[in-house]
């Protein structure tokens, strides 16, 4: 992981990025503290790309990547939000450089197989006559629960209730990807089965020794083509995230634009993008400031807004409790939990009285903390935020740069201090970018975060 941090007013953009990179291979995990994820482009080019998350595209470092397709801009300037678009058609256009069709496929193999061995035996959530519930065990513990002869049909229902789940709950991440999965399964449907892997060879395997008929086969085969855009396994594992900083063509306010990146599909780049986000007009000719985080924040956002939003939550969820147990469900929370609710008995006049007293009580208290923590929102808007924006809008580049430098070294010296894991550390990179002289490093003596692990 990374903390990154881009502050910006009517003079320019200051960037810091701390420099501890992690990597994972099976069970391993190693932390590197000399990474560099900031690049800038070259002159005439006022912009720079600040990298979190994953390293490496499909084997290839972004840092190479980088430098490659810069070498295609030329001189001519574009918008801010271009120079993202343009790497990433670049990037489509030469994933024939370094890695194959088959290594893209072998992603879509990992994770069909990964659903398909869920499904069978996993715990995974399904959609249940409107209500998302848990399936434990899969569909092979289901069938312990239903005669024989319902078998087929139980197994049928799972399938289709996992596919309801993911409309439901699984939003399309790249608007590109769903329109190709009927591409994507015709092609790999294609091939040969004795040289490949086809959809129809990893049901095969898959639910080998469970009911298995035309009509399941086409709720997997559904059930595969909603993933395309949901589960982000199917492009890839690691996500990239790209903030490109700067100036675009003929721009005065300095802005970000962002995407992450899932992978790959065939010749595209699965991507989610954030809209292009501008240093904003404060009001009373304050000038103009911004404030992107990237990554990891929860220090600095703690030390911006006056309060710390999560453990806020965590307490009033703690003082309201969970919700009453009607003595409705209470067949199936104390006794047979294979009585239904409906079959309970009934509860006598004066119970269900009390009951329904204390679960009104209990919902005004929810509302009442959903209220607190909308309120403590607004005061930190008001108290906190904007004067911190009004701040930044007055600063000269030196103590923008020095103030994007000591928040994310507030941000390191936090993990420390909590003993997390170093994913937070190393040398902090600071660079700042102004339209006359472009993007420029900020060298300083206090650069290196030491402390024990």
């Amino acid at each position: 992981m990374t903390s990154q941090l881009i502050l910006g007013n009517g003079r320019g953009l200051a960037l810091a990025s701390d420099s501890a990179a992690t990597s994972r291979t099976g069970q391993e995990r190693r932390t590197w503290e000399d990474a560099t994820k900031i690049y800038p482009l070259r002159q005439p080019h006022r912009v720079a790309v600040l990298q979190a998350g994953g390293v490496n595209l499909l084997g290839m470092p972004v840092s190479v990547l980088v430098n490659q397709w810069q070498e295609t801009l030329g001189e001519g300037r574009m918008p801010l939000e271009g120079y993202r678009d343009s790497f990433l058609s670049w990037l489509g256009h030469n994933l024939g450089k370094w890695t194959t069709q088959d290594a893209m496929d072998d992603k879509a193999y990992d994770a069909l197989k990964n659903e398909l061995k869920r499904l069978r035996r996993g715990n995974l959530y399904v959609l249940r006559e409107g209500v998302e519930e848990g399936l434990t065990g899969g569909v092979e513990k289901l069938l312990t629960t239903v005669p024989d002869e319902e078998h087929h049909d139980a197994t049928l229902r799972a399938i289709q209730e996992r596919s309801e789940y993911y409309l439901a709950f699984a939003p399309v991440f790249d608007p590109a990807l769903p329109p190709m999965a009927d591409g994507l399964f015709s092609r790999l449907g294609s091939r040969s089965q004795e040289d490949s892997w086809t959809p129809d060879s990893l049901i095969a395997s898959g639910f080998e020794g469970l009911p298995r008929s035309e009509q399941i086969d086409r709720a997997l085969h559904e059930l595969f083509r909603l993933m395309v855009g949901r589960n982000y396994s199917i492009t890839g594992l690691s996500t990239i995230e790209l903030t490109f900083a700067g100036y675009g063509s003929s721009e005065l306010i300095p802005s970000v634009a962002s995407v992450e990146i899932e992978g790959a599909l065939e010749n595209h780049i699965a991507r989610s993008c954030e809209s292009e986000r501008k240093a904003v007009a404060l009001l009373d000719a304050a000038g103009f400031a911004l404030y992107k985080p990237v990554a990891q924040y929860e220090t600095i956002e703690m030390i911006i807004s006056g309060h710390n939003r999560g453990l806020l939550q965590a307490a009033i969820g703690d003082v309201v409790g969970p919700s009453p147990v009607l003595s409705s469900d209470r067949a199936k929370v104390e006794g047979d939990p294979e009585v239904d609710a409906e079959d309970a008995p009934d509860p006598d006049l004066v119970e269900e009285t009390t009951e329904r007293d204390a679960m009104d009580e209990w919902t005004k208290a929810q509302r009442l903390g959903k209220e607190v923590v909308e309120r403590a929102d607004t005061l930190s808007d008001t108290h906190h935020y904007w004067k911190f924006m009004r701040t930044i809008a007055g600063l000269e580049m030196t103590s923008l740069a020095d103030t994007t430098r000591s928040l994310v070294a507030v941000e390191a010296l936090s993990k420390t201090l909590l003993g997390e894991l170093p994913t937070v550390g190393g040398h902090i990179d600071v660079a700042t970018i102004t339209l006359t002289d472009g993007f420029t490093w900020v060298k300083s003596d206090l650069v290196e975060i030491t402390a024990t692990r």
